[in-house]
């Protein structure tokens, strides 16, 4: 083979986001890291990229030029549908594509998608970018408990070892992935922060401090933990605030607990305001395979407070840029929490603790480099 390498992208489509600039999650692209990822990689002249999507309720096909590279999104029917016939019209429609594209690779992104539907069969060297351990959510209970989310996590097996390559997030979330799948040829490639909030300027609210929590209200968030350790705080003399929304809302409204502020779904430009004023991210999850919130967070300067369960783990360096609560109970995370809150000096070391070496690591441009490379690896080794 010579020339450009053909690459077909399967995920969700960042045109929009591309077009109009991302508003955040909630709020416009979900998948926020692929829209700086596209950008990045506009750098690559020798590939030759392709994306592809399928849109519930697009009325038309989408065929269109960004950054130099074509996106393509396909009207399709609800994902509901789709999963209650095993994927086959993804498959059908995905393949139908493929064929037209002849890519040296294809790359297929998220276990809670149809996208990975077509490695079976292939014939064509694979990349699997697992954005959620589906299976390892699954045996902690952490799913919900419907025919929808146990076909998600159970065809994630099926497809995970068809791959050629399966990129991981995080550190966590390839030692996860090898527990479940140890024959697979598992690559940690982190996605990276979108370059916005590399503009943003950390000045933590001293004078009427707060910690911010940015993520959904349930159980595998840690929500339960977090407020049971509130609430062993009564005089504390620092606020909480929640972006975000979930289930476990209402529950934890109804406590009462004084300091509590609820955000609800903020767009980027408010997040990233909140974020600017806060003295620390708590993150207490029970399982989470990047936290995008926490790399957003350490690009800003933002301390955080975190459990072990997850990629977070290896993101925060304690004592340095952040801090483990480990294990997650309701006791040791109050004393972490109250300890840093009580110390403004111990604040402002964390924040500045390898603020540009996570700058550095977080950057959308390492990972187009890392996928560029595997990219090239998977094509010349199928000449």
């Amino acid at each position: 083979m010579s020339g450009r390498k053909k690459i077909a992208i399967l995920a969700d489509s960042p045109v929009d986001a591309l077009r109009a600039g991302a508003q955040g999650r909630g709020a416009g692209q979900g998948a926020t890291w692929l829209p700086p990822l596209a950008e990045a990689f506009a750098a690559y002249q020798d590939l030759e990229i392709t994306w592809v999507a399928l849109e519930q309720g697009l009325p038309v096909r989408i065929d269109e030029i960004h950054h130099g590279q074509r996106f393509i999104a396909l009207p399709h029917i609800k994902k509901t549908y789709d999963t209650l016939l095993n994927y086959l019209p993804a498959r059908l429609r995905l393949k139908n594509e493929i064929r037209k594209i002849q890519p040296h690779v294809v790359h297929v992104w998220g276990s809670e998608h149809y996208y990975p539907s077509i490695l079976s069969g292939l014939g064509i060297p694979s990349v699997y970018s697992i954005q959620g351990n589906m299976t390892h959510y699954a045996k902690l209970g952490t799913l919900p408990d419907n025919w929808y989310w146990r076909k998600q996590w159970r065809y994630e097996g099926r497809w995970i070892p068809h791959a050629t390559v399966v990129a991981c997030e995080s550190p966590w979330s390839r030692e996860i992935a090898l527990e479940n799948w140890p024959e697979i040829d598992a690559r940690n490639i982190e996605w990276g922060v979108h370059p916005s909030f590399y503009d943003i300027k950390w000045q933590p609210e001293m004078e009427r401090p707060y910690v911010l929590h940015c993520g959904s209200i349930d159980w595998r968030k840690g929500i339960d933990v977090l407020f049971d350790a509130l609430a062993l705080l009564p005089d504390r003399n620092w606020g909480i605030r929640f972006a975000g929304e979930g289930p476990l809302r209402s529950e934890m409204e109804a406590r009462g607990l004084a300091g509590v502020e609820w955000l609800g779904n903020l767009k980027w430009d408010e997040l990233k305001r909140q974020m600017a004023g806060a003295s620390a991210l708590v993150v207490p999850t029970r399982a989470d395979t990047g936290p995008s919130v926490v790399k957003e967070a350490r690009v800003i300067g933002l301390p955080v407070i975190g459990s072990c369960h997850g990629g977070l783990r290896d993101y925060i360096q304690p004592g340095v840029n952040g801090l483990h609560v480990d294990p997650l109970e309701a006791a040791s995370l109050a004393k972490v929490m109250d300890g840093l809150m009580s110390d403004p000096a111990m604040i402002l070391s964390l924040g500045s603790g390898r603020h540009q070496q996570d700058r550095d690591y977080f950057r959308p441009e390492r990972a187009a480099r890392s996928f560029h490379d595997l990219y090239l690896e998977l094509a010349n080794e199928s000449r």
